[in-house]
């Protein structure tokens, strides 16, 4: 080659390496720069948005459960304080039973005891009928089985040769139960 060829040659490598750029051209290569960094600009600040977004979406999810869970919370309360209601109305029903039973069993010597008597047994029923029927509550008479203080209350411990130790003799006032819920516990004797 010769030393003119080199020259050209060198001169075109410079030439692709670096075009000259119109004063047009480099404005718009400076405006594509601007607008390659508002881009990447936007893309930040659009990343960081959906984040937002999803931290919002989380926040609000977690809201709903925590509203739900209150729900859900204030509706076992108010069916419990029902509850506790009903099961005071029902308790207050106990002593008057109990007094009925009472007058039941005792013996007048007028000539109307029997009649006596029988109506006492009638409203009794009806009572007992009204107790099952208005919410499962029965009566229980644990005579003979053995002590337990979950459904009874010890009034009294009595020697007894025709019961082992612990076993329950007699009964002072009967238990109601709801159920398997005790709401009075049975008051009662039991042997030594």
């Amino acid at each position: 080659m010769t030393d003119k060829t080199t020259k050209k040659t060198t001169k075109a490598k410079k030439a692709a390496a670096k075009p000259k750029l119109s004063a047009k051209e480099k404005t718009l290569t400076k405006k594509n720069e601007k607008l390659e960094e508002n881009i990447e600009k936007l893309t930040d600040e659009l990343v960081d948005q959906q984040l937002r977004v999803q931290a919002a979406e989380e926040k609000m999810l977690r809201v709903v459960a925590e509203y739900e869970n209150g729900k859900k919370r204030v509706e076992r309360e108010k069916e419990r304080s029902l509850t506790f209601a009903k099961d005071r109305v029902l308790m207050g029903l106990f002593p008057i039973i109990d007094n009925l039973e009472r007058s039941a069993q005792y013996e007048k010597d007028e000539a109307d005891a029997e009649d006596s008597k029988k109506g006492i047994t009638l409203v009794l029923d009806q009572i007992q009928k009204f107790l099952k029927d208005t919410d499962d509550v029965e009566a229980y008479d644990p005579t003979g089985e053995a002590f337990d203080p979950e459904l009874h209350e010890a009034m009294a411990m009595q020697p007894s040769e025709d019961y082992e130790s612990g076993i329950i003799i007699e009964v002072f006032e009967k238990g109601y139960k709801s159920g398997e819920r005790v709401l009075r516990a049975a008051k009662v004797v039991v042997s030594q």
